[in-house]
């Protein structure tokens, strides 16, 4: 019996001075890791630097997770589970899709600004956003005025929106002009006469127009404008959703179909957009941060939109200090895409965020013009 003590653990065939050592050579390595590991760790804030007595030690948890994720599957971010199931369901379908329209998906991402002052405040985030929007960035000495044909000097009493007509900024005399136009109330009638007279090839949006109908961009109609040019009239609006992000749907009961600017260009197979109008009704902040993110400024070298500030516009939340930090955002944005202003024009109105201001409006028609084209 004692051969066999001495020989096994439990008689199973080890010697019982190695059962022994099997058990404690993992704690004696455990231990030499923490000697080694734990004094070349910082010390958390607070703690003398330097006393030998205390150490900073981190706890790692080795156990392997429940639903491991394939090596080079992309990560899953907070909050897009439900959006990441729904997607697919058609993930070849998107592949695709996302195939033609990889202009939408551009390294780019909007810079969020930092405050206006040390402490969030409405006053002080309005007062630089009324100063970058009331100033001009870009002088034009000739200009084309709403409804002119024919470049001059700035008229004495403020027009609603200027283009620039330097040389230098208009498409070249042997270069197809295309514009387009994206307006509901028919404030666009000057600027359809201004750039049709220019020969350009015209493109109008409206969802509300029952006289196309809607669903492609093919059903278009085209209508003679001042016997100068045509107007080909699209029921179709603007979208600011990455492909992936959305389904093809209808605005209301309109039968209209909402595309990206990108996805516009592309199906009419234009390269550059020289003119574009757009009073969009406070869906214009998503739809600018898509146009910084996909880089699609880069193909527009004019543009005349309306702001709105009496809300904060279509999937914009947050606090009132929030939402304007973010329309400042967007606005350097646009500015670090190459727009400069050019001209500025108050609507009616005197409320911010449903908030009345004195001297201040409700909205401004902008003027830009790029000048990284």
């Amino acid at each position: 019996m004692r051969a066999c003590a001495r020989w096994c653990w439990g008689c199973g065939g080890l010697p019982l001075r190695s059962g022994i050592l099997l058990i404690l050579i993992p704690s004696f390595i455990l231990a030499l890791q923490l000697m080694v590991v734990g004094p070349l760790l910082p010390a958390a804030p607070g703690e003398g630097v330097g006393d030998p007595q205390e150490f900073a030690f981190s706890v790692i948890s080795i156990e392997p997770e429940r639903n491991p994720r394939p090596r080079g599957s992309p990560s899953m971010r907070p909050g897009l589970q439900e959006e990441d199931a729904e997607r697919k369901e058609g993930e070849q379908a998107y592949e695709d899709e996302n195939e033609m329209h990889s202009r939408q998906t551009g390294p780019r991402k909007l810079d969020l600004q930092a405050w206006a002052s040390d402490e969030p405040s409405f006053t002080a985030e309005l007062n630089r956003i009324i100063t970058f929007i009331t100033r001009p960035q870009l002088s034009c000495p000739i200009v084309l005025s709403p409804g002119e044909t024919k470049a001059s000097q700035p008229p004495a009493d403020p027009p609603r929106w200027l283009l620039c007509a330097e040389d230098w900024l208009l498409p070249a005399a042997d270069t197809p002009c295309v514009a387009y136009s994206f307006s509901m109330d028919g404030g666009d009638a000057d600027f359809l006469k201004t750039v049709s007279g220019l020969r350009c090839e015209v493109h109008s949006f409206d969802p509300s127009n029952s006289k196309v109908s809607g669903g492609h961009l093919g059903n278009s109609l085209v209508s003679n404008h001042d016997d100068r040019g045509v107007v080909h009239r699209h029921k179709m609006w603007l979208e600011w959703r990455a492909p992936e992000r959305r389904k093809q749907k209808t605005r209301g009961n309109r039968g209209s179909v909402s595309q990206t600017l990108a996805d516009i260009m592309a199906a009419l197979g234009h390269h550059t957009v020289h003119f574009l109008y757009a009073d969009l009704l406070s869906a214009e902040w998503r739809v600018f941060q898509n146009w910084i993110e996909s880089e699609t400024l880069q193909s527009v070298h004019h543009i005349v939109a309306t702001v709105h500030l009496q809300w904060a516009g279509f999937e914009v939340g947050g606090t009132n200090e929030e939402v304007l930090r973010y329309w400042f955002s967007v606005l350097q944005g646009l500015q670090a895409s190459g727009l400069q202003l050019v001209h500025s024009s108050a609507g009616e109105g005197g409320s911010v965020l449903k908030q009345t201001v004195e001297h201040v409006h409700s909205s401004y028609t902008l003027s830009w013009a790029n000048t990284r084209r």
